[in-house]
């Protein structure tokens, strides 16, 4: 074997071991196509596979617009195996499509599936005129690559549905980026999906950190709108004089800065879904102007009088309890009734039991995997250490708790320590009847140390926890306590 041969294998191994640390179809197909790429020095690949391999029919274009010869993947599907075509090939319809789209050569190579004679699919790679073209060896090593990215990716497929099969034993169920097997999600997602196919407005309610927004992208993601934009903006992160140019665009020179036209997120989301988060925060002002729109389905854009139809449907969420803020003329009633034809009510972490468990196990499989960490184990007084704790910051602290144990542990066993929960249950000094009142006293003990600390900066406080500052206000007034009593001690 030449130099050039043995620096060519080298580089396959070597991209060869990334496609193994890809752990499902959909993350280690796309992986293929790119690393098919790099290795034989590719301008563009397309990966096909029809739906007898995969639930669904699978192809990847990368980049993500690639013209191919359809008479060079038949000729591979006849061959079986892979093939190659140059500029100065005889072959007239593959001539054609070489000059047409300003190729130099093209190689395909059927993607088989785990029946030996039985072709599903095509791995096809092409070069444009500026570069040289596919060789013989290249063809071999191109021949290999497939042969090989075919048990990796019958691997893939086997360990997803042995994953598959296990869950439905342990009675989990997994709904997109959602993985839950409590009675309380169970009925929450059943009646989401009889919202599914409708366009009419969802709510969605729960405490900061539930997974509000990740609830509204699949909703999104099963609804007939799936192929359409999802637009998510945060209501309470907005400045005021901004939240109308980011809602309905502007023109240029508007206002200062207003340096061109743009679009707002209504136009950015035509024909799918706007998820307004966090709307109890929208300022009246703006809540007039999204009512309209609601009601019209047409906006206008700042310094601009003309109306620009749009259709959209609206998911949006709140921690904030609406009725209270409509008492309290903070929120419109009109705008209430507009945005709640459907509701949905997202339990917090600490009323999912056994959820927790899965989340982790989630957490640590993929930050692990970004991290380019081995395999992480919960030992059993982690899980018990998981349970015990109420998550005031619910899932997004879980997670946040998960990435730092896995950088904390060793031997790849993540403990309590690693998840810095034991030193919070210390703290827990009285006997509760209840699982509930645990809880309760276990917050209520932290948080009246951090406000100590903090002598009743709020904010200060939060940082202590390690938790938002809205999330603390929220799980205080769940509390009933009143930050004024700590200001006054430091008095």
């Amino acid at each position: 074997m030449n130099q050039e041969s043995m620096q060519a294998s080298a580089e396959l191994l070597d991209m060869l071991m990334q496609l193994l640390d890809e752990s499902t179809p959909q993350e280690l197909l796309p992986r293929i196509a790119k690393v098919a790429c790099q290795v034989l020095h590719a301008d563009s690949a397309v990966l096909e596979i029809p739906a007898e391999l995969a639930d669904e029919p699978f192809r990847f274009a990368y980049p993500a617009s690639v013209a191919i010869s359809s008479s060079a993947v038949r000729r591979a599907r006849e061959e079986k195996t892979a093939v190659l075509w140059n500029q100065a090939d005889g072959d007239v319809d593959i001539s054609k499509s070489i000059v047409k789209n300003k190729l130099t050569s093209i190689m395909v190579a059927p993607f088989r599936t785990p029946s030996a004679n039985v072709v599903s699919g095509f791995l096809y790679l092409q070069r444009e005129a500026r570069k040289e073209p596919f060789t013989e060896m290249e063809k071999k090593l191109f021949d290999q690559f497939v042969h090989v990215s075919e048990k990796i990716a019958f691997s893939a497929y086997n360990r997803q549905s042995d994953r598959e099969s296990l869950d439905a034993l342990r009675g989990i169920t997994r709904k997109g980026a959602i993985v839950y097997s409590s009675e309380s999600m169970a009925k929450m997602i059943a009646k989401a999906e009889k919202f599914l196919a409708l366009p009419a407005p969802i709510i969605i309610r729960g405490e900061t950190g539930t997974g509000k927004e990740v609830l509204a992208r699949w909703i999104h993601s099963q609804s007939p709108r799936a192929e359409k934009p999802f637009v998510a903006i945060n209501c309470g992160a907005i400045p005021e004089n901004l939240m109308e140019s980011i809602l309905f665009g502007h023109v240029k020179g508007s206002f200062t800065g207003a340096i061109d036209t743009r679009k707002g997120v209504f136009e950015e989301a035509e024909g799918g879904t706007l998820f307004l988060d966090e709307i109890g925060e929208l300022p009246l002002t703006m809540q007039v102007k999204l009512l309209r729109v609601l009601q019209e389905h047409h906006i206008t854009r700042v310094g601009d009088n003309r109306e620009i139809p749009v259709n959209v449907r609206i998911i949006s969420a709140t921690h904030v309890n609406l009725e209270k803020a409509i008492e309290e003329h903070r929120f419109r009633e009109d705008l209430y009734y507009r945005i709640q034809v459907m509701s949905l009510d997202l339990p917090p972490l600490r009323e999912r039991g056994q959820d927790v468990l899965l989340l982790a196990e989630d957490f640590a499989k993929h930050y692990a995997q970004e991290y380019g960490l081995g395999r992480f184990h919960f030992s059993r007084a982690a899980e018990k250490a998981l349970l015990a704790y109420s998550f005031p910051g619910n899932v997004r602290e879980l997670e946040n708790k998960v990435q730092k144990a896995l950088v904390q542990a060793e031997k790849c066993i993540i403990q309590p320590k690693d998840l810095e929960l034991d030193v919070l249950r210390e703290k827990v000094k009285e006997s509760p009847r209840t699982l509930k009142e645990s809880r309760e006293i276990s917050d209520r003990a932290v948080i009246d140390s951090a406000l100590r600390d903090a002598n009743g900066n709020l904010t200060l406080a939060a940082t202590i926890l390690g938790v938002d500052r809205k999330v603390l206000r929220e799980i205080m007034e769940r509390l009933n306590m009143k930050k004024e009593e700590y200001k006054k001690m430091r008095n």
